[in-house]
């Protein structure tokens, strides 16, 4: 059976040649850079993120990354313990459920609209652009850009639906569900070329103007709760990984006396 190996890497690796976008006020920076390393796992579970280190590492004041931290546990991306510190929050598949619903919800709206309106031919071809570097993504191995291009592509749906702001509050609703993507494609529960394919699906159906087929296709490759679920319990070495990534910080701290560096952890 497949065995998955996690380390917890200091601040210092993590953020190690990690440059700030350049895009938006600092905090936006800081905050869509810790977001995206908790969300890719880089950042596991129960890691403390003090904002003294945060920003030594980033070169920027305490203030924003304060503000950013502030903002990641409104998400539930972080836990804010008084007198004790900022820690990342353990993956819950409550949380994860929730927002497979929230998910199903909002987007099957948005892509029977987007059907029912229909694309124009400049927009087809944004839309067949963003398979090409999902394509290019698959060659060359990068499972980052895979996921990244996979994510520019649902929100291009809403963006040419006129409900960009509906995927800004999607996104945020979704970040417990895409920490366990990430988990899933390690482990293959999603081969990367049968997405592809349902995404195919999905924008032939939209430009088809067939709000239905849209529907369908659009579950076939997100699946609803019901399918989650299924999923999941097809898969128990998946429950035994979240459960490993949970304890991995505090394993590793009380076998380094308190210094959260170093220790390996796998489950087979």
């Amino acid at each position: 059976m497949q065995k998955l190996t996690f380390k917890v890497r200091p601040l210092a690796e993590v953020l190690h040649a990690v440059d700030l976008s350049g895009h938006g006020s600092l905090v936006e920076q800081v905050y869509a850079l810790l977001r995206r390393l908790i969300i890719n796992l880089s950042l596991p579970p129960e890691f403390a993120l003090v904002e003294q280190d945060v920003a030594s590492e980033l070169k920027v004041s305490k203030t924003p990354v304060r503000e950013a931290i502030i903002r990641l546990a409104r998400e539930g991306l972080v836990n804010v313990v008084p007198k004790s510190g900022s820690y990342v929050t353990p993956i819950s598949l409550d949380r994860y459920l929730e927002a497979c619903f929230v998910r199903t919800q909002l987007e099957v709206g948005c892509v029977r609209r987007l059907a029912a309106q229909g694309v124009k031919l400049a927009d087809q071809a944004r839309l067949k652009a963003h398979i090409t570097e999902q394509e290019q993504a698959l060659r060359e191995d990068d499972d980052i850009g895979f996921f990244e291009s996979d994510e520019a592509l649902h929100r291009c749906f809403f963006d040419l639906a006129g409900l960009s702001g509906v995927w800004q509050m999607m996104n945020i609703a979704k970040a417990e569900l895409d920490r366990v993507r990430h988990l899933k494609r390690q482990f293959g529960i999603r081969q990367r070329r049968l997405v592809i394919e349902e995404h195919l699906a999905l924008i032939n159906a939209i430009i088809d103007k067939d709000p239905v087929v849209a529907e369908q296709a659009l579950l076939e490759n997100i699946g609803a709760v019901e399918d989650e679920i299924t999923s999941i319990s097809e898969h128990p070495q998946l429950l035994h990984t979240i459960q490993d990534l949970n304890e991995l910080v505090a394993l590793d701290q009380r076998s380094r006396g308190g210094r959260p560096i170093g220790k390996t952890s796998s489950w087979t």
